[in-house]
C-alpha cells in the first residue's frame, strides 16, 4: 500500500468517526427535545446532517390517512436545488413510494442507472436536481408512518456505515414524530376529559350503604354494561369488574369506611359481550351522626382511549430509550476506536511500506495477499523485530475489513489479572476497582480484525477463553453473562515455537490448531539480505528528516559492515542502529558502526530456540548497562530496543535479568 492509499484509510476513518459523533449528537437532542420544540430541533438537525456528509436535499415526509401515500411535512435544501413540497409522492414517483411501503428503504446511486421502465421516476428525480437517494421508512410497532430521504445532485456511493448510521437516525426521527403525536392525543384526551367534567357529561352514582341499594344515571349504567331494568348493589357491582381487580376495589371500600378520606382509582370492567374499558372512578364516604358509613357517592369516566394511548407513548418512549442506549454504546465504541484510530495512524507515518527485494519475502507478501481477503485465522511466526506486526497490518489492509481500525493487544504487556477484563470487557463494579464499564478488544474489533501480538505469551486459563470466543463467536463481559455476538477475524503473533510449547503443556493443543489455520513463516533479517540496502536508506532518510539533517548517503564500507552482520535483533534492531547513527552524524556521508557482540547465524543454531534466548539475554545486558540500567523513559533501555518498557520488563523477568544489587 501507498502513502496515498494510507492517507485516503486515514481521511476516511476520521471522516468516519466525525459523522458517527454527529448521529449520537443529534440523536441525544432529538430524543430530549421538548414537544413544544419538535419541529425547529427537526429542521436544525436536517441542516446539520446535510452540511456535514455534503447533501443537497433532505425530506421528511408522513404518511397519507389512507395509508397509500406520502406528503412533504420538514425539509431542508441548499439554495441551486428545488425543495420538495409535494402532497403526493405516488403521483412523482411510484417506484420510491412502493418501496417505502413495503417498509422497505431505497438506495439509488445513480439516477442514471434506473431500469426504462421507471422512467416517470427518472424525470422526477432530474426535476428535483437529485442524481442519488437513500431513503428509509418510518416503522415504529411494525406500523409505517412516514419516511425520510438523504439525496445529492451528483451521483453517490453509500457505504455500508453511512447506511447504518442514517438508518438509526431516521428510527430517532421515526420515534420522535410519534412521542409528538401521542402526546398531542393525550393532551387532546385529558382537554375532552375537562371539558366533560365541566358539562357534567360524567357518570354519576350513589351507593346507600345501609340498605345496599346503587342509584346510578343512564350514563353510568351503560358505563358498567348494566341495563335499566336490573336491580344495583355492591354484588351487581363486582361483578362488573374484571375478576383481577375486584379484591384490590373491595379494599379500597373497606379503607374509604374506615379514614372517609377521597379516592380515586382506576379499573377495568367487563360487559357481556366480553369488551373490556377502563373506568377512573373518584368519590368520598358520607358518615352519619353516629359515625357509621352512609353513604359512598362519586363519578366514573370511560378513560379506555386515554390508557391505550399511554400505553403506545409509553411504548415509544421504550423505543427512543433503546435508540438511545445503542446511541450510548456507539458513542462509547467510537471513543475507543477514537484511541486505536490515534495508533493506526502513527503506525501507518512511521511503517510506510513493507520492504523487501528478497525472494523469499515476496513470497511472504504473496501469501498475504492470497489470505487478506478471507476470513481465516492468520498465526504470523518469527523472530523478534522481524515486523511481524506490520505484517499484520498489510493483511488488515488488504481485506474487506479494512474501512474499520485494526485492534491490537500485545499479550505480554497486559498484566494476567487485567488480560481478560481487556480482552472481553467489564461492567461497573465487575470487581473491586471496576469503577467504570469498559468495552473490551473482542467487542471493540466487532466487524474489524483483532491483532494479537505474543500470543504464546497467554496465559492457559485466557487460552480456554479465548477459544471459546473463536468457537462460538460471542463474548461475556465479565459482570454480565448476557452473551455479545461478534464478528472478528483475528490475526496473532509469535516468536516462539508454539508446537514445542503444545509438547511441553504450556499451549493448548485444540488452540494451537485453530490459530494455525494460514500459518506464515517471516524470514529474519539474516536470510533476506537483500533488503538491506533499502531498509537502511529508508531509516536513514526517515530518522534525518525528523531529526532535521542532510544526509546524502551511507558509506560503502559502512554498508558492506551492514549487508554482512547477522542482526540477531532483525530490523527493530537495524532500525536503532541507523536511527544512533543519524544522531551522531556530522557529515553527509553516514558512516554506520554494527553493535560489538555480533552473532553469526551458525552461532545462533547451534541450540535453536534455548540459544535464541541467551542472545536475547546478552543483548538485553548490553544494552540495560549502556543505559545505566534505566529500563524506560528518555534514551531508556525500552527506547533503545525498540520496545514498551512493559514488554522489555517481561522479557527481562522470563530470562532471568535483574539489576545487580551495587546500583
Amino acid at each position: 500500500m501507498n502513502k496515498k492509499d494510507n492517507l485516503k484509510a486515514i481521511i476516511e476513518l476520521e471522516q468516519h468517526l466525525q459523522f458517527q459523533s454527529l448521529l449520537a449528537e443529534l440523536s441525544a437532542d432529538l430524543v430530549r427535545v421538548s414537544t413544544d420544540t419538535i419541529d425547529q430541533a427537526i429542521q436544525d438537525s436536517l441542516r446539520r446532517i446535510a452540511e456535514n456528509l455534503d447533501l443537497d436535499l433532505i425530506a421528511l415526509g408522513l404518511l397519507t390517512v389512507d395509508g397509500q401515500d406520502f406528503y412533504s411535512r420538514y425539509q431542508f435544501a441548499n439554495p441551486f436545488m428545488k425543495p420538495w413540497l409535494g402532497l403526493s409522492l405516488m403521483s412523482e414517483s411510484p417506484l420510491l413510494t412502493n418501496t417505502l411501503l413495503d417498509g422497505q428503504p431505497f438506495i439509488m446511486e445513480d439516477v442514471d442507472a434506473l431500469s426504462p421502465e421507471y422512467s416517470h421516476d427518472r424525470e422526477s428525480f432530474l426535476h428535483y436536481g437529485i442524481k442519488a437517494d437513500l431513503v428509509f421508512p418510518f416503522i415504529v410497532g411494525e406500523r409505517l408512518h412516514g419516511g425520510i430521504g438523504f439525496a445529492s445532485s451528483r451521483p453517490r456511493r453509500w457505504p455500508d456505515n453511512e447506511v447504518r448510521g442514517l438508518g438509526l437516525i431516521a428510527n430517532v426521527y421515526a420515534n420522535v414524530l410519534e412521542r409528538k403525536r401521542n402526546l398531542q392525543m393525550l393532551q387532546s384526551r385529558e382537554e375532552q376529559m375537562r371539558l366533560a367534567a365541566e358539562a357534567a357529561d360524567i357518570a354519576l352514582w350513589v351507593w346507600n350503604i345501609p340498605l345496599d341499594m346503587i342509584w346510578a344515571t343512564d350514563r353510568a349504567r351503560a358505563m358498567y354494561g348494566v341495563s335499566s331494568d336490573d336491580e344495583l348493589n355492591m354484588r351487581r357491582f363486582l361483578e362488573c369488574l374484571h375478576h383481577k381487580d375486584r379484591e384490590r376495589i373491595k379494599d379500597v371500600v373497606e379503607k374509604a369506611f374506615k379514614d372517609g378520606r377521597d379516592f380515586r382509582e382506576e379499573y377495568r370492567v367487563v360487559h357481556l359481550d366480553g369488551s373490556e374499558y377502563w373506568i377512573c372512578a373518584t368519590g368520598k364516604c358520607q358518615f352519619d351522626e353516629a359515625g357509621h358509613p352512609e353513604s359512598l357517592m362519586g363519578a366514573s369516566l370511560n378513560i379506555t382511549e386515554t390508557r391505550r394511548t399511554k400505553r403506545e407513548l409509553e411504548r415509544a418512549n421504550d423505543e427512543l430509550k433503546s435508540a438511545l442506549d445503542e446511541i450510548c454504546h456507539l458513542k462509547e465504541q467510537i471513543q475507543q476506536e477514537n484511541i486505536y484510530l490515534k495508533t493506526e495512524i502513527a503506525c501507518h507515518k512511521v511503517a510506510g511500506q513493507i520492504i523487501s527485494k528478497s525472494e523469499v519475502m515476496q513470497e511472504v507478501l504473496g501469501y498475504v495477499q492470497q489470505v487478506a481477503p478471507t476470513m481465516a485465522s492468520v498465526l504470523i511466526i518469527g523472530e523478534t523485530g522481524t515486523g511481524k506486526e506490520l505484517l499484520a497490518t498489510a493483511i488488515h489492509q488488504a481485506s474487506p475489513r479494512k474501512d474499520r481500525a485494526m485492534i491490537r493487544v500485545n499479550c505480554a504487556a497486559i498484566p494476567a489479572a487485567l488480560l481478560e477484563s481487556e480482552l472481553f470487557g467489564r461492567e461497573k463494579g465487575a470487581y473491586t476497582g471496576a469503577l467504570s464499564k469498559q468495552i473490551g478488544r473482542f467487542e471493540l474489533a466487532d466487524g474489524s480484525t483483532l491483532f494479537l501480538d505474543e500470543i504464546g505469551e497467554l496465559p492457559l486459563n485466557a487460552q480456554v477463553k479465548l477459544l471459546r470466543v473463536l468457537q462460538e463467536k460471542e463474548i461475556e463481559r465479565l459482570g454480565n453473562p448476557k452473551p455479545i455476538k461478534i464478528d472478528v477475524r483475528l490475526v496473532a503473533a509469535t516468536n516462539r515455537n508454539l508446537f514445542q510449547e503444545v509438547v511441553e503443556g504450556r499451549f493448548r493443543e485444540d488452540l494451537y490448531y485453530r490459530l494455525n489455520a494460514f500459518p506464515i513463516q517471516v524470514p529474519p533479517l539474516r536470510m533476506r539480505k537483500q533488503d538491506i540496502p533499502k531498509l537502511v536508506e529508508t531509516f536513514t532518510n526517515e530518522f534525518a528528516k525528523a531529526i532535521g539533517k542532510s544526509i546524502q548517503c551511507v558509506s560503502k564500507a559502512s554498508m558492506q559492515r551492514l549487508c554482512n552482520y547477522d542482526w540477531p535483533g532483525n530490523i527493530r534492531e537495524l532500525r536503532n542502529v541507523i536511527e544512533r547513527a543519524v544522531i551522531l552524524a556530522n557529515a553527509p556521508i553516514l558512516s554506520v558502526d554494527t553493535p560489538h557482540n555480533q552473532m553469526t547465524t551458525k552461532t545462533l543454531a547451534k541450540n535453536d530456540l534455548e540459544l535464541l534466548a541467551d542472545v536475547e539475554r546478552a543483548h538485553i545486558l548490553k544494552v540495560l548497562e549502556a543505559c545505566g540500567w534505566r529500563v524506560s523513559g528518555q534514551n531508556g533501555a525500552a527506547q533503545r530496543l525498540g520496545l514498551k518498557p512493559t514488554t522489555l520488563e517481561s522479557r527481562m523477568k522470563k530470562l532471568g535479568v535483574r539489576r545487580p544489587s551495587s546500583l
